[in-house]
């Protein structure tokens, strides 16, 4: 008995990384709970037992995977030296080669259409930004401390940040024939730098990043 909740966190946990394959690879509103019972290899009931309903998944699918995102990035900046590299240049979310970056942006997309057609899951939507919207008032107080900016309100000027990352991320990975990883970087660079151009402190001049 005293395994019984390791055991559940394990199903559960298999579970929802079957569905952010499947909800990734088909889109929500073509998966059906078959589809996930195949690639998980549990059954219709066992699954039932965690998700009694196909939208109660998704919805856990969505807020799980992104908080696993928010983990991954803020461990990275973490060891990013140089703090304006970590408001203008978060590398990870522009290599096609992690995981994290082919599945989180068609889940994203996919969420996405959720939120527009339904209230619901807007709440979501705004846990999802406030998350982004933390990691970078977090970054723009250490620059503060620093002495790199002036003292101000960190969360208007870390959510226009967080809205710059959305659009060129989500033009970045639907359109890279005309929106290269190059030009992702440089232009969060570029646009960074003049979102946060007005709160410099007198006599500092922002590094470039490589």
């Amino acid at each position: 008995m005293a395994l019984l909740p390791e055991l559940e966190a394990i199903r559960r946990s298999q579970i929802i990384d079957a569905a952010v394959r499947t909800i990734a690879s088909k889109g929500s509103t073509n998966v059906r709970m078959d589809d996930i019972v195949r690639c998980s290899g549990l059954s219709k009931g066992g699954i039932a037992y965690y998700f009694p309903t196909k939208e109660s998944l998704f919805k856990t699918v969505f807020t799980d995977y992104f908080d696993a995102v928010y983990d991954t990035v803020k461990q990275e900046l973490a060891s990013e030296p140089s703090t304006f590299a970590r408001l203008a240049r978060i590398q990870m979310l522009f290599d096609r080669e992690r995981l994290e970056v082919g599945t989180g942006y068609p889940l994203l997309a996919d969420f996405m259409y959720h939120a527009i057609h339904r209230e619901e899951y807007r709440p979501i939507f705004a846990r999802w930004v406030d998350g982004w919207v933390a990691l970078l008032v977090e970054v723009i107080e250490k620059g503060v401390e620093e002495g790199l900016f002036i003292p101000m309100d960190p969360e208007p000027v870390a959510r226009s940040i967080s809205a710059i990352y959305q659009g060129v991320g989500l033009r970045w990975f639907l359109a890279p024939e005309s929106h290269s990883r190059t030009w992702a970087l440089s232009t969060l660079e570029l646009a960074v730098r003049g979102v946060m151009a007005p709160w410099l402190a007198p006599g500092v001049a922002l590094p470039m990043v490589s």
